[in-house]
């Protein structure tokens, strides 16, 4: 088990996923991330070049809270 004092321990949040994983842990298709995103019901931002989910958006579409 984690030791929450030790900084090397603490389990993380992300702040951001790639698409991909956003699709993987939603249970839907890169396509229709893509699409939530273009209707601007998922926040998503540009990074190095990488298209990436904010996590707060991603739970709120998932699990119905508004972010």
């Amino acid at each position: 088990m984690p030791n929450p004092d030790d900084p090397g321990q603490r389990e993380t949040t992300p702040l951001a996923y790639t698409m991909q994983d956003a699709a993987r842990a939603a249970g839907l298709s890169v396509r229709t991330l893509e699409r939530l995103a273009e209707r601007g019901a998922l926040l998503t931002r540009k990074v190095a070049g990488r298209r990436l989910v904010d996590a707060a958006s991603l739970r709120a579409l998932v699990v119905g809270e508004a972010a």
